[in-house]
């Protein structure tokens, strides 16, 4: 189906107080959904970024250590989170190129959840092995997807999982929205025209990954997500595939609901 002809999906913020966006490394927020992060954040929703990696494998300058290069690009990534109006970064320091859905690292996420308690989580896909013919999906990219996934459901929603976390505060939560980052064939898009030079300005935050004078294959790069308008205006998409579930009744409420049909019988 032609890009013109596709029937996109509507985004619904209404009501969205909090969105979590949990991605592998720092910098994959930015290049994947940074406008929308900075449109969220405009509409006055909270919007915290939760980095699964150290991301110490991001360079390859012989001169610059492991433990440099963490704290490099934690600074870098907090540069970007404010450059999108973004308060809060969560560095979970799994160690990069080795991420993988443990016990550990879910019980770690599902806490955050239950504590954030988001009804938006942006992530990965788990499914993405390539793109197109020339580029391979980072394995921590889809692997930060399915430690999202399995964080999600049923985790966070089921308190027969974890419940020390109960006596701790952190009751179960059921998300509404997950925005999963599509390679092809996604259901949303997401104009962020307005504030297309705030992504790039977050994206190049981070200075270790992206030299200057790569500003120009960045815009070329965001010109295959845009499409020309007649005036010769470019409009820029971000693209996503987007679930909705129904919230969860509490008991009090189905209770209730069970008394007002024996009232009316």
């Amino acid at each position: 189906m032609a890009e013109q002809e596709k029937e996109w999906q509507s985004v619904d913020w209404e009501g969205v107080k909090t969105c979590l966006v949990i991605m592998a490394h720092p910098d994959d927020p930015d290049i994947s959904c940074g406008g929308t992060a900075t449109l969220m954040a405009q509409a006055g929703i909270d919007v915290h970024y939760m980095i699964l990696t150290n991301g110490d494998k991001g360079n390859h300058n012989p001169e610059i250590t492991h433990e440099e290069l963490v704290l490099m690009r934690q600074k870098e990534q907090r540069a970007a989170a404010e450059t999108c109006g973004l308060k809060n970064v969560i560095f979970m320091g799994e160690e990069d190129g080795f991420l993988q859905p443990t016990r550990e690292l879910r019980e770690r996420v599902v806490r955050i959840i239950r504590s954030l308690r988001p009804e938006i989580v942006i992530c990965q896909d788990p499914t993405a092995y390539t793109s197109g013919t020339g580029y391979i999906n980072h394995p921590d990219h889809r692997n930060a997807g399915l430690v999202a996934f399995e964080a999600i459901f049923p985790a966070s929603d089921n308190r027969m999982f974890f419940p020390e976390m109960l006596d701790e505060g952190f009751l179960p939560h059921k998300i509404s929205q997950l925005y999963i980052t599509r390679f092809s064939d996604p259901n949303t898009r997401i104009d962020v025209s307005a504030v297309a030079e705030t992504k790039i300005k977050a994206v190049f935050c981070h200075k270790s990954q992206f030299a200057e004078r790569e500003q120009q294959a960045m815009r070329r790069w965001m010109d295959r997500w845009g499409e020309e308008n007649e005036d010769g205006t470019r409009t820029y998409w971000e693209h996503f595939q987007v679930m909705r579930f129904e919230r969860r009744r509490t008991d009090r409420e189905v209770e209730e609901e069970e008394g007002e049909q024996d009232t009316d019988e």
